[in-house]
């Protein structure tokens, strides 16, 4: 499912070279089929081209993070958003935020949350 992942994306990802990810990603499609591999990832990044079993797997994952995406694209916003800007440095606490422009991360943002 899509929550083996801690980045999964349908279209790519990119980042910065000081940039680290720890934890596993996918991204499927991959039409570039060239980012199966990054001495920035602590964990494995799987792509469509990977053994016989990652391609059903990614499809799966793929469709759970649709289906959470249109769940939480009909939520109401929780936290008096839409936050715009520069959002690295904030300390987010759970609930439902909006954004209606593209945002920076240009520092850590912290997801703090409960135990469940």
């Amino acid at each position: 499912t899509a929550a083996n992942y801690v980045i999964l994306a349908k279209v790519g990802i990119s980042t910065a070279p000081s940039s680290s990810i720890i934890g596993d990603i996918g991204f499927s499609p991959d039409v570039s089929k060239e980012f199966s591999t990054s001495s920035l990832i602590t964990g494995f990044a799987y792509a469509p081209t990977d053994n016989p079993s990652t391609p059903a797997k990614l499809t799966i994952a793929v469709r759970d993070m649709e289906t959470a995406y249109t769940d939480a694209s009909q939520r109401v916003d929780t936290q008096g958003s839409p936050l715009t800007g520069n959002i690295g440095g904030l300390i987010m606490i759970a609930g439902v935020y909006t954004f209606n422009t593209a945002i920076l991360i240009n520092a850590d943002v912290t997801f703090s949350g409960g135990a469940d």
